[in-house]
């Protein structure tokens, strides 16, 4: 009896994420899977809502806990029944692109940035924001160890430097750790480019993984480990956010969707400038928005995607939340997060396009994400016996396995 409900449960749930039809008016009712890192949901409910008075159209939206995100929609579309739209990362793009609807003839791609594309040069999704690194600082706790640090406009420190101000913290009364560090490698590559690593001198044969250059960046984020300058707690909860809210750690690098989340925090924080090697350097993430072929709802689908992609709502979208907008000439108010978002938009002006680039060509080669993800958590691992060399030729040796023969 058990497994027939789980089983009935399962069927009802995929029946409700392709959508209702009507045979006399086609489909009225759409679910669109959809997490949140701050207040993006609260804003895109207001955005279907004001769809849904305008055309009649029901888009429902569908929260999942990012955690669970990537295998309940694999889940869904291994099984041949995906949903009507999905919020997606590139990771999800690289990994669904198969499944995803090209969207040339559908909104103008050329008034955005950060675009994706299939194995045809389709574009497969509509950029709804973009991410960029960031250093939050808890500055209640800074200020109460004289901890020095650099708002913009200062010169930027260097990471020793900053580890040097931060270690301040280590072992004081209501401190955890100095601070924080994403276990992903959208929060670690930045690192490699600032140091000068390009990963690949030739595509995909020859790297640049195993210089010293690579090693030494590799050493000290081990070092920062090893040394309790960054908790192992991040690596067993992966959710460095909950972490930081608690008010014991003194930073946490991470990136801008946290500005709107952490506008409830117990205390005093701030966003200042990311430490630098030779150069500073960010890379380009964001999410997507993306309709999947064999819903049975692909035309609404792709009608909502082309309403949305209209100026004022896209502005409506970024705005509300507030995100860094990928659409060309937007003017995004950030009111009271100004401040914050001022420092975002500086790391990226000072970044290399070249470094935004090599990143892309890794997180859009299906399976090379996950593997550089897994290096990151590696490095981390508190079991972790394998010195820097190790981890970065194993790394090498892995990317190389995973790229593409042609």
């Amino acid at each position: 009896m058990k497994k027939f409900l789980v089983m009935l449960f399962a069927a009802l749930l995929v029946f409700t994420l392709v959508g209702c039809k009507d045979d006399s008016e086609g489909v009225t009712e759409l679910q669109m899977l959809w997490w949140s890192d701050g207040t993006e949901g609260t804003v895109m409910q207001r955005l279907v809502d004001y769809y849904e008075d305008e055309t009649g159209i029901t888009i429902e939206l569908v929260p999942i806990a990012y955690n669970d995100y990537e295998a309940r929609l694999a889940t869904l579309v291994s099984g041949g029944q995906p949903p009507a739209l999905a919020r997606v990362t590139e990771g999800h793009l690289n990994n669904f692109k198969g499944q995803i609807l090209p969207l040339d003839d559908v909104y103008d791609t050329s008034g955005f940035t950060n675009l994706f594309f299939n194995a045809d040069a389709e574009v497969i999704s509509l950029p709804m924001d973009i991410t960029a690194n960031g250093l939050f600082v808890n500055t209640d706790l800074l200020d109460l160890y004289d901890v020095n640090y650099p708002v913009l406009g200062d010169p930027v420190w260097t990471w020793a430097e900053f580890e040097t101000e931060m270690l301040k913290l280590k072992d004081q009364v209501g401190v955890t750790a100095p601070g924080l560090f994403d276990h992903q490698g959208h929060r670690f590559m930045p690192l490699l480019y600032q140091n000068g690593v390009k990963i690949w001198e030739t595509p995909y044969t020859a790297s640049n993984l195993k210089s010293a250059a690579a090693v030494s960046v590799v050493q000290m984020m081990q070092d920062f480990y090893d040394e309790g300058f960054l908790p192992t707690a991040t690596y067993l909860t992966k959710n460095s956010a909950s972490l930081f809210r608690d008010g014991t750690y003194g930073f946490h690098v991470s990136g801008n969707w946290n500005v709107s989340g952490y506008q409830t925090l117990p205390f005093n924080w701030a966003v200042v400038p990311m430490p630098k090697m030779s150069t500073r350097a960010t890379i380009l993430g964001g999410k997507s928005l993306a309709a999947f072929e064999g819903s049975g709802a692909e035309q609404e689908a792709k009608d909502f995607i082309a309403w949305m992609s209209m100026g004022s709502h896209h502005d409506a979208f970024t705005g509300g939340v507030p995100y860094l907008s990928p659409r060309l000439g937007a003017t995004v108010d950030y009111k009271e997060f100004a401040p914050q978002y001022a420092v975002f938009l500086d790391e990226i002006a000072n970044t290399n396009p070249v470094s935004v680039q090599d990143w892309l060509n890794q997180v859009m080669i299906p399976g090379m994400y996950p593997l550089i993800n897994q290096f990151v958590q590696d490095i981390a691992d508190p079991a972790n016996t394998k010195t820097a060399l190790q981890l970065l030729t194993d790394l090498e040796t892995a990317l190389k396995a995973a790229a593409p023969t042609s």
